[in-house]
């Protein structure tokens, strides 16, 4: 197939125009949330960080999930990505936008970390203030130079091109880099709410949740944009497979993970280290860490075994949403056990995540309307245009 051809039969597929009014209505709950989060801000200030925490945590999470299997993806080849790239690329882009939100964190810093203003000596030589706020910016820039990078040479190959970028070396290197950069963030803003416990494998937990996190955005994505023709007519059952076999394995190895910590742990007999599941298995922690077990693994799993159900995007969407919303119960789990003062449940908890989510969606929406949904001089192109006999 000529270039030509690709470059016809691309125009074709342009953004659904329903995205504009998708980008309308979460702009408005985006702006909602935020006159909520003021309003919560001003009334329990303390309470209110912390559910700030956690919805800025999914939110930016996601977008580095998105970075994370952009370049994955520009490692592997595969349909599967391409099917999905404007997607990935749409929500990297989101990266700006969180490192703006980060600032009520930073502002109100000292309310969530108490070592900020009660130093521990033995980790001073790291957790001291200067050094967190250092490395919030140096996290930002090399996460926001990837993304610029990767999809600034991904809209060239929207127009005819003499090279093709060296999108796999960047990939390379940027995925080493990703993975330590994240996984320090992760230590640095919800690790260190208890300053005094530690684990090597936190932030690969992290990591593994927000690439699971972006599979599940790209899968309800894909799902929404194939009711349209004509990109109904070429997002095969294949590339759902595909994507479907993927979110299984990283909901195994998030599992892995996950009871890998807790056992080496545990078999250590450590008395700090198991005082802080302690806190997270007694109660109503021990409802939340079930709900966990079954809902963030067991259920997914099994039902992601289904061959049936991996290739039907239809029947992945209310997987992907439950996944989704197990990622925030998780975050969850993960942060409030550390505020011994702070109440099971609190509404800010909703209302955070929903104003976060509101603006970050928009912004995605509005990146999305950029570029049309393939890019039309991308090698893979025409074997994604022409995918008859290809579907097994």
């Amino acid at each position: 197939m000529s270039r030509e051809t690709v470059q016809v039969r691309t125009m074709d597929f342009p953004v659904p125009a329903q995205a504009a009014g998708w980008q309308s209505r979460a702009l408005i709950i985006g702006v909602l949330g935020a006159v909520g989060c003021v309003i919560g801000g001003f009334l329990q200030l303390d309470t209110f960080l912390r559910g700030y925490l956690i919805a800025y945590m999914f939110w930016t999470g996601l977008s580095l999930g998105c970075l994370a299997l952009l370049m994955v993806q520009y490692l592997s080849g595969g349909l599967w990505g391409l099917a999905i790239r404007r997607f990935l690329e749409s929500g990297a882009k989101g990266l700006p936008l969180m490192f703006v939100l980060f600032l009520p964190i930073l502002i109100f810093r000292t309310h969530l970390y108490v070592w900020m203003t009660v130093p521990v000596e033995a980790n001073h030589w790291y957790l001291n203030t200067t050094g967190w706020i250092i490395r919030y910016i140096v996290y930002f820039a090399i996460w926001i130079l990837l993304m610029r990078t990767l999809t600034s040479w991904g809209a060239r190959l929207d127009k005819p091109w003499d090279f093709y970028p060296s999108f796999a070396g960047v990939s390379g290197i940027g995925c080493v880099i990703f993975a330590l950069t994240v996984s320090f963030a992760a230590v640095d803003w919800v690790m260190s709410l208890d300053p005094h416990w530690g684990s090597t494998i936190y932030g690969l937990i992290f990591l593994i949740g927000q690439c699971l996190s972006a599979f599940c955005f790209s899968i309800i994505m894909l799902t929404r944009v194939t009711r349209d023709e004509p990109y109904s007519e070429i997002v095969k059952p294949m590339q759902f497979h595909d994507i479907g076999k993927l979110t299984l394995a990283f909901v195994m190895l998030f599992a892995y993970f996950s009871f890998s910590q807790w056992l080496i742990i545990w078999s250590g007999n450590l008395p700090d280290e198991i005082s802080w599941f302690l806190q997270r298995i007694r109660g109503y922690w021990g409802y939340i860490i079930l709900a966990i077990v079954l809902f963030h693994f067991a259920l997914p799993f099994c039902l992601l075994l289904s061959r049936d159900l991996k290739r039907s995007g239809r029947r992945l969407v209310p997987l992907a949403l439950l996944l989704m919303f197990m990622r925030l119960v998780d975050i969850y789990w993960y942060t409030i056990p550390n505020f011994k003062d702070v109440a099971f449940f609190s509404i800010w908890y909703v209302v955070a995540p929903i104003g976060v989510g509101g603006l970050w969606l928009a912004y995605f929406f509005y990146n999305l309307r950029q570029k049309p949904l393939i890019p039309a001089y991308d090698p893979q192109t025409p074997l994604f245009l022409n995918q008859h006999g290809h579907d097994h």
